[in-house]
């Protein structure tokens, strides 16, 4: 019986083996799955004394390959890793290099199990941290045209930076930043210093106490000098029948001063208002000048001026249909024009002209001195009153036959 157990037995021993990894992976393979996962990197081992590691966001994350069981109960996330670095196995006798040390990957709760990981090594730099004193100095920016500043006054004229000592090395002087505003009001707060170079560009990781200072810095306007017209502003009609004939201002102009901006827009200086209501007669108004906003007179500009509006007899024109007459023909002959009617416009006072009577204006052409036959006369218009005056005639010239008592007359042609 013996000798049957034993025989071939080293045969029967691998077969059990084989069956026992066999149902081991099979048992396995259904209780727990595999996965990826992103975990950020963190420091340990912190060096004594004043030690800064370089460019923290370079450590970046590590991405773990993991098994955890299947019925694990809680959640895997980022939180259930630990991704670490050992700051103490830097080489502190080469401070600011570059060097390479080992991240130690692992999980910190039951049931999950870190398989590899994407990368075994970081670079971190770690650098001793010290303090110098640098020189305050301000960028105020360009002045607004028409202001000019006194020189600025700072709180403080320097101040205490801290910092890696290879980035402290590049700072230059701490800038404050500052802007004048337009307005022309005065500069007075606490401004942001920040940590530049000699070119003015930031330097990063540096602390400077204090952080701010206070910037005082007075601004006064530059007032410049222009002359405008004066311009009389009226209102109001003036009497009917009559009208704004012309106005006069004296002195004709003014000096302002303000700043640049202000002047520009200026064109002119406007008078208060003057009132023609009902006049029928030139009148001289004395008014004070309305300032622009931003102007004030030079020194010695009047504030009044006189307003001298001329008010005459509102003219007009009138036109009449009218008969022509022919005077002075030979003694016993006849003087027919060609027309019956000429159109008479005149011009004159609109009162003259509403009370002119038709009858009083009489065309006339001339035929002194003239034989018998066919002449060309211009008409002229008598019995006009002061102030009216013809504007035209049309037509301008007329044909008139003068016959003799023995040759009969034509016929006048009717007017169109």
């Amino acid at each position: 019986m013996i000798r049957f157990l034993v025989r071939n037995w080293h045969l029967k021993l691998g077969a059990a083996a084989l069956a026992t990894v066999l149902y081991t992976g099979l048992v396995f393979s259904g209780s727990f799955t595999t996965d990826t996962i992103a975990v950020p990197i963190t420091t340990t081992g912190q060096p004594a004394g004043n030690w800064f590691l370089l460019n923290t966001t370079q450590l970046g994350s590590v991405e773990l390959h993991y098994r955890v069981a299947t019925d694990a109960a809680r959640e895997i996330t980022p939180d259930s890793f630990v991704a670490s670095v050992d700051l103490s196995k830097y080489d502190l006798e080469q401070p600011g290099q570059p060097q390479s040390l080992r991240i130690d990957a692992r999980s910190i709760i039951d049931g999950v199990t870190v398989l590899d990981q994407d990368r075994n090594e970081v670079t971190v730099a770690l650098d001793q941290v010290t303090a110098k004193n640098i020189p305050v100095r301000l960028d105020r920016g360009e002045v607004p045209a028409g202001l000019e500043i006194d020189d600025p006054q700072l709180g403080v004229r320097e101040v205490q930076a801290r910092g890696p000592k290879s980035l402290l090395g590049q700072v230059d002087h701490a800038l404050a930043r500052v802007r004048i505003d337009p307005s022309g009001i005065d500069f007075d707060h606490p401004v942001d210093l920040l940590a530049v170079d000699v070119d003015g560009k930031p330097v990063e990781s540096i602390d400077l106490n204090p952080a701010t200072v206070t910037v005082k810095i007075n601004v006064r306007t530059i007032e410049t000098s222009k002359s405008v017209p004066i311009r009389g502003v009226l209102q109001g009609a003036p009497a009917n029948g009559y009208a704004l004939a012309g106005v006069r201002v004296e002195p004709a102009g003014v000096s302002l001063r303000g700043i640049p901006a202000a002047l520009t827009g200026i064109v002119d200086v406007a008078t208060a208002p003057i009132n023609l209501e009902n006049l029928n007669a030139t009148q001289t108004f004395k008014v004070a000048l309305v300032l622009p906003d931003g102007a004030t007179l030079s020194a010695g500009e009047p504030t009044t001026a006189s307003v001298t509006v001329t008010i005459a007899p509102a003219t007009g024109t009138r036109t009449f249909a009218l008969g022509v007459i022919c005077r002075g023909a030979p003694a016993g002959s006849s003087c027919l024009p060609d027309v019956e009617q000429l159109a008479v416009t005149v011009s004159g006072p609109t009162t003259l002209l509403a009370g002119l009577d038709p009858a009083q204006i009489t065309p006339v052409v001339d035929a002194s001195g003239l034989g018998p036959g066919q002449h060309q006369l211009n008409p002229a218009v008598g019995g006009l009153a002061p102030g009216v005056q013809v504007v035209s005639i049309v037509p301008a010239s007329v044909t008139v036959t003068i016959s003799s008592p023995s040759t009969p007359a034509p016929t006048p042609t009717p007017a169109p």
